[in-house]
């Protein structure tokens, strides 16, 4: 297992990630080139069985992996959890990817810069409130993570259900949580430096892609997530352990976008029709209310009217 710090994976693994160095990083993105420089010297070298890994003297509280160019972050954290190399909390972030994804299986556009990582969560609870719930708000729980870490750096984000991140009302990031062998993992891209132009955009599409503002500017990708898991391990701890489920969706409404808002949803089966959103279901639902009552949806998508 790989202990708490910052390493670069520089051999990498063939069909996985490419071999990387620091110097193929810097030329990369200027971005990454300050951002290793403010990693301190990188003078310790690690083998092990899936090759060579370069330790950062920064210390940091957590596991994570730097790759170069990778199929995507999912992929590569997905191995190493079977490897036995990353802990709980552990996280890769890649320069570039190839083969990003975001709902539904859709490329992610995953530009030098921007924040691409996959964090291997915490088992859920096994009792209590939470042991039934957690399942179905897993992803509206990282989302409230992000957005209450977003915010302590001076901007607002907003979770459009069920797994979009807004700032002023344009989609800066997204989630996946994909879960194998009881092992759940995070997906998380934010445009940072860079968005697809909206004639790139899904005609489809519910909003239009921007880029993250902070207030001061966060100096990279790196920083931004070490900010991130840093805020969001604590606050985990305090939601599971003192808001029951349905205090949990109360709090969630802060950071709801579109709140009270009339929106058009597009239900999978093809019929669309108008509603407001009043709120969360315990079980993850967006609970919507329209000209025949209240309705909780658990797919589809909402579009601002």
């Amino acid at each position: 297992m790989l202990p708490p710090g910052i390493f670069l994976w520089e051999s990498g693994l063939e069909g996985l990630c490419e071999p990387t160095g620091l110097d193929d990083l810097t030329a990369i993105s200027p971005i990454w080139k300050d951002e290793l420089e403010r990693c301190g010297a990188w003078s310790e070298s690690v083998e092990t069985d899936s090759g060579r890994f370069l330790k950062a003297n920064l210390k940091n509280e957590t596991t994570i992996v730097i790759v170069g160019k990778c199929s995507s972050t999912m992929e590569v954290a997905r191995y190493l959890v079977e490897s036995d190399m990353l802990p709980k909390w552990g996280a890769v972030i890649a320069v570039e990817q190839s083969s990003g994804r975001g709902q539904l299986r859709r490329p992610w556009v995953s530009s030098p810069g921007n924040l691409h990582v996959s964090a291997v969560l915490p088992e859920g609870p096994s009792k209590g409130d939470w042991a039934k719930q957690y399942g179905g708000l897993v992803s509206l729980l990282c989302g409230h993570l992000i957005a209450s870490g977003v915010k302590s750096l001076g901007a607002e984000v907003q979770i459009k259900w069920p797994n979009d991140l807004l700032h002023a009302e344009r989609k800066v990031g997204g989630m996946l949580i994909e879960e194998r062998a009881g092992v759940d993992i995070l997906g998380l891209g934010i445009n940072l430096v860079e968005s697809p132009p909206d004639s790139k955009m899904r005609e489809d599409r519910s909003v239009e892609a921007g880029v993250l503002r902070t207030n001061p500017p966060v100096p990279g990708p790196l920083a931004l997530w070490r900010a991130l898991v840093s805020h969001g391990k604590s606050l985990y701890v305090v939601l599971l352990g003192e808001l029951k489920p349905s205090q949990f969706v109360s709090a969630l409404s802060c950071h709801l976008a579109w709140m009270g808002r009339t929106i058009l949803v597009n239900e999978r089966e093809g019929s669309t029709y108008q509603a407001e959103i009043i709120g969360i279901s315990p079980e993850g639902g967006l609970i919507v209310r329209h000209t025949e009552g209240e309705e909780v949806l658990f797919s589809g998508s909402i579009t601002p009217q």
